[in-house]
């Protein structure tokens, strides 16, 4: 039996990924991030609107996002707990500009996405853009002969929970089906 409970946030297992944008004060940045989804060439991405992200974003109209798993959890983490400061350098985060997004593609993550803001909504104390993905990038390790994304190995780090307390979660390549799995398999006529 289900029975209600009391949250002021619930995360049902949402992929974290680092935030790369043009600062005008530090000329580059980063944050951390878990509030997304994607279908097709559009992502949304929501954040807490007093946070420099949102200001910076909102005035250059583009981003990266860059996808971490467990290795670069340190990088994920002081990426989001260091506020207003000049993180890719405090961090030594190795990264590279994109012909197409003034933003940066951090070389540590091995899932990268170029994206420009088409849309930009207020929610209360947060704030959504909406935005079309003009690049995908990811580690060579990641496709297979034929340039198809090898999405079985790839294992990003989830983030679920409620407001008294929030984890990790991980994936990996051996807890993997084909899309249709369950369909194949079901008894129903």
């Amino acid at each position: 039996m289900k029975k209600t409970f009391n949250t002021s946030k619930f995360y049902y297992a949402f992929p974290i990924f680092i935030l790369g944008y043009k600062d005008e004060k530090f000329s580059y940045n980063i944050t951390t991030c878990s509030s997304s989804f994607s279908l097709g060439d559009m992502v949304v991405i929501g954040m807490f609107k007093g946070s420099n992200a949102v200001k910076q974003i909102s005035k250059f109209k583009e981003f990266t996002i860059n996808i971490p798993t467990k290795e670069q959890g340190f990088l994920m983490e002081k990426a989001g707990f260091l506020t207003k400061r000049d993180k890719l350098t405090l961090l030594s985060v190795p990264y590279e500009l994109s012909s197409v997004i003034d933003a940066p593609l951090l070389e540590k993550c091995p899932v990268s996405m170029e994206c420009r803001v088409e849309q930009i909504q207020e929610f209360g104390e947060y704030v959504n853009f909406t935005a079309r993905i003009i690049n995908r990038w990811c580690d060579e390790t990641l496709l297979d002969t034929k340039g198809n994304f090898k999405s079985a190995i790839f294992s990003p780090i989830e983030y679920i929970g409620d407001e008294k307390r929030r984890v990790y979660r991980y994936l990996d390549d051996k807890n993997s089906d084909k899309l249709g799995t369950f369909i194949r398999s079901s008894k129903y006529d």
